[in-house]
């Protein structure tokens, strides 16, 4: 008797530990049922159906995790008919800031149709130059025939190429880096310590004149702030791959500030030239030296300057009649994409008033 009722016993037993629990998910402004509210318990869980209601098999007064995107996160106490109440959560991020129009706005209130890539994407894209970027972007693409981008075309208009007979220069798509206007010289967007990306989709000929009928392309590099800080990074790979840069950011005097950046990016090209018997013939040889200084002699007056050298040693040797998948070439003389580039800028930016900003490049 006593073998044949204890199962029954243990199984009444275990009901009363472990009944099921209901309740339902509503929102505390609203009052409105939420539905695939995260419900856990320890290793059980459940989500909320369309009316916002669940059912969980838990003991009365195990503690409940309540989740869903967008709302605090709640715990409480498991009870029979639960009516739990969410509260929304505003998710708290950077106020991105557009700098190359007009006037420096919000994104959000840009009419312009704009991608805008800050420091934090360039870094997630450990890309050492902007062509590693260009596939992020859409509407952008940019010609072939040379080591690196240096023609752009958005939504299909711009320059292809700079060869004789083509006539006068007309790029259509604006390439400007830090108030430089480089546009045809591409291959100087290297990419370390650049703060901000920005690629308007559109004319900007207002401000950029012709070269931006299509659209512009702005970089813009870290300013000089009031605070000491240095830092340095370390690149190797395969193909003789290293890539060493360095920055140095110093408060010379009160409202006075240095920053000085320089880097070095070499790499074989992952080419074997049959031909000359050499594995360097599609090299890319790249150095980059940036300074800025930044001033403030007044509290409604700043002044930022920046010069720029940037040497450009790169070989072009990519192409082979066999279109082979082992990247080997049969050239019998080097092609090289050799750039030079030396610039400098001066921005100077007076606040007249709350309402009147003079800002000269």
């Amino acid at each position: 008797m006593n073998f044949k009722t204890s199962p029954f016993i243990l199984f009444i037993f275990s009901a009363i530990l472990f009944a099921q629990r209901s309740g339902i998910v509503i929102d505390s402004t609203t009052l409105k049922p939420l539905e695939g509210v995260n419900v856990t318990a320890a290793e059980v869980g459940t989500s909320t159906d369309k009316t916002g209601k669940f059912q969980l098999d838990v003991k009365a007064g195990a503690m409940l995790r309540i989740s869903h995107v967008g709302y605090e996160l709640k715990t409480m106490s498991a009870e029979d008919n639960m009516i739990i109440e969410m509260t929304l959560k505003v998710l708290q991020s950077a106020e991105i800031i557009v700098r190359a129009g007009l006037s420096e706005e919000s994104l959000q209130r840009t009419a312009s149709s704009l991608t805008v890539l800050t420091k934090q994407d360039i870094a997630r894209s450990s890309g050492d130059h902007f062509q590693v970027l260009t596939d992020q972007i859409p509407n952008l693409n940019w010609a072939g025939g040379t080591s690196r981008p240096r023609y752009f075309q958005i939504r299909g208009v711009g320059e292809r190429s700079h060869y004789f007979g083509e006539g006068p220069p007309n790029f259509s798509v604006g390439f400007v880096l830090d108030d430089m206007d480089l546009s045809g010289l591409g291959m100087v967007c290297l990419l370390y310590d650049i703060d901000q990306v920005e690629v308007f989709k559109g004319p900007q000929s207002t401000i950029y004149g012709p070269n931006a009928m299509a659209g512009l392309i702005s970089l813009r590099s870290v300013n000089p702030t009031d605070e000491f800080n240095a830092a340095s990074s370390v690149s190797l790979g395969s193909d003789h791959h290293h890539r060493i840069g360095s920055s140095l950011n110093v408060p010379l005097a009160k409202n006075i500030n240095f920053r000085i950046a320089g880097l070095k990016n070499y790499t074989d090209g992952f080419r074997k030239n049959i031909s000359q018997g050499v594995t360097n013939s599609n090299r890319r040889d790249e150095r980059l030296f940036r300074a800025k200084l930044g001033l403030q002699p007044a509290q409604n007056l700043s002044v930022l300057g920046t010069v720029l050298m940037a040497e450009l040693k790169n070989g072009y040797d990519a192409w082979a009649p066999d279109n082979n998948v082992d990247l080997r070439i049969y050239s019998n003389d080097d092609g090289k994409d050799i750039q030079l580039t030396y610039g400098y800028s001066l921005r100077a930016n007076f606040e007249a008033s709350e309402n009147l900003s003079i800002t000269s490049i």
